[in-house]
């Protein structure tokens, strides 16, 4: 007897899309760079959860050992988001690795009222500086 399947799909309707990238500080630290584009205001289900999906996935994936701080850079996301988007991943917030928040320099002030505002930062270089010179300060 033949069972009843139905296909479907683990594709997500959504208008965002990102780009990865890699920063090895002096002393070998790995510092994860995730960079998301939405051009649209709306944000619906499908946007939260790639945005789950991907900052869980980078921040777990061996290159070749696991992340040991991330930099989530949203300046390029036309919506506003709040705490309720789950863009900061699990395993760092229970490893207490550093994370950095990119976000609009005008969008700051909003930001620092949903997020922990030492995360905060408007420039990639900035925020790249700053994980540096703390994970190298217990060596050096």
């Amino acid at each position: 007897m033949a069972y009843q399947r139905q296909s479907v799909a683990l594709d997500l309707d959504t208008d965002v899309t990102h780009q990865c990238y890699l920063h090895t500080s002096r002393d070998e630290h790995l510092i994860g760079i995730i960079e998301f584009s939405k051009p649209s205001y709306v944000v619906k289900w499908g946007d939260l959860e790639y945005f789950r999906r991907r900052t869980d996935e980078f921040s777990v994936m061996p290159l070749p050992d696991c992340i040991n701080a991330m930099i989530i850079d949203i300046r390029n996301v036309a919506a506003f988001l709040d705490n309720e988007v789950p863009i900061i991943p699990w395993r760092l917030i229970e490893e207490d690795c550093p994370i950095r928040l990119v976000v609009p320099q005008e969008r700051l002030e909003h930001y620092a009222g949903f997020f922990e505002p030492t995360w905060l930062s408007s420039d990639i270089d900035t925020a790249i500086q700053e994980l540096r010179g703390f994970m190298d300060m217990f060596v050096h």
